[in-house]
């Protein structure tokens, strides 16, 4: 952002952190610097009032006038709802929401140019894990409406992810592949502030700017099914793609097939299922009796691959259903001879023997590898579903 700015004529910057620049930042800055800009920066939380009216007073003594703000601050603390807390609520939401309602308390009263908030698109669409950012993204965008009714400029933009930038750099590669999977991509950095510059150009006050290749494939993972305001996108893309077009009941499917075949249909569909949320292609298969956390599922995948098994048999399933069938075999078994209620010939590997293994000491190790978070999660659903059995 701040090349951005220089690139188009500004000549003093102000850029706020929390922290002091690490040396590869003050490098960059060092390059701005030889461009002819003078990039002043400040140490403070925008969060922290007092902290940003010191800021503020030192700009306003420099004699030039401030003409524009761009709130880029956000943190992240991803976690299954019942796993938040108010700590945690109040870590991600402070940045977004006092951060920019501080901003805009303080500087409403200038004649500014520009007035920048970067939302996200999970206030938009929700995004698996991110109740807590998707409630401080909203704010932002709300933020925005209530400065144009002010007479005020605001602009909002719900972004996807950025690529190689932002706090979606940090995502590990199986997770950046299966978003792929998904029909989302990534922005990259010069694409993104194009939109940006057309979006001040445009005066927009709200718009998003989402890499999405396929609406269909990235909406079917969401609980509650595609928001109407997306529906028209939806069945558009469903109509040019041949994926949508192809995809069959899996109930049909087991009708249809003979005895014989259906547990190896139903381990490919489950295999598949898996496969799409931990982002491995065919030179990675997996194997019918490995445990799926020691793949790198974690909690917020076993809630989504929960969600797509539930969609595809028309059934809800346990909260714990990963942690009581953490095996493809055991998932397989379970929605054939459980959800599905389909006669199933046995398999062929089932005659072979299972090898000798102390399933109590594995799910001992695996409780010894989970987080405090994940530990607290599963203990609350093994509650919850005694209670239900009680009732």
């Amino acid at each position: 952002m701040a090349r951005w700015m220089v690139e188009r004529g500004a000549r003093r910057l102000y850029l706020v952190g929390r922290r002091e620049p690490l040396e590869p930042v003050q490098a960059a800055l060092r390059e701005l610097a030889e461009a002819g800009a003078e990039v002043v920066p400040m140490q403070a939380d925008v969060a922290d009032d007092a902290a940003l009216g010191r800021v503020l007073d030192a700009i306003s003594a420099s004699g030039l006038p401030l003409r524009g703000v761009v709130h880029a601050a956000g943190v992240l603390d991803d976690g299954v709802l019942e796993q938040q807390s108010a700590e945690r609520l109040a870590r991600v939401m402070a940045p977004k929401i006092a951060g920019a309602w501080n901003l805009h308390r303080r500087t409403r009263a200038l004649d500014l140019d520009l007035f920048v908030l970067f939302s996200s698109g999970a206030s938009l669409l929700g995004a698996a894990g991110q109740g807590n950012y998707a409630a401080a993204n909203a704010f932002l965008d709300a933020l925005s409406h209530h400065r144009r009714a002010l007479g005020l400029v605001g602009l909002s933009i719900n972004w996807g992810a950025w690529a190689g930038a932002g706090m979606a750099g940090g995502v590990k590669a199986s997770a950046q592949r299966r978003q792929g999977t998904r029909g989302v991509g990534a922005i990259p950095p010069a694409e993104g502030l194009r939109w940006l510059e057309r979006l001040l150009a445009e005066g927009a006050t709200q718009a998003a700017v989402l890499p999405v290749t396929r609406w269909s494939l990235d909406l079917e993972q969401h609980p509650a099914g595609a928001p109407p305001v997306l529906a028209e996108l939806v069945r558009e893309d469903r109509r040019d793609g041949a994926a949508g077009a192809d995809r069959e009941d899996l109930r049909r499917r087991l009708a249809e097939a003979p005895a014989p075949a259906r547990r190896g249909l139903i381990d490919a569909f489950v295999k598949e299922q898996v496969a799409a949320i931990l982002g491995l292609g065919p030179a990675h298969p997996l194997e019918i009796r490995q445990r799926l956390f020691d793949l790198g599922l974690d909690s917020l995948m076993a809630v989504e691959l929960r969600g797509r098994l539930q969609r595809h048999v028309g059934r809800a399933l346990p909260s714990t259903l990963l942690f009581d069938y953490p095996t493809v075999e055991a998932l397989t078994g379970y929605l054939a001879d459980e959800v599905l209620a389909i006669p199933v010939a046995p398999a062929p590997s089932a005659a072979v023997p299972a090898p000798a293994t102390d399933e109590r000491g594995a799910r001992i190790e695996r409780l010894k590898e989970m987080s405090e978070g994940e530990l607290s999660e599963l203990l609350l659903e093994k509650l919850d579903a005694i209670k239900k059995r009680l009732k």
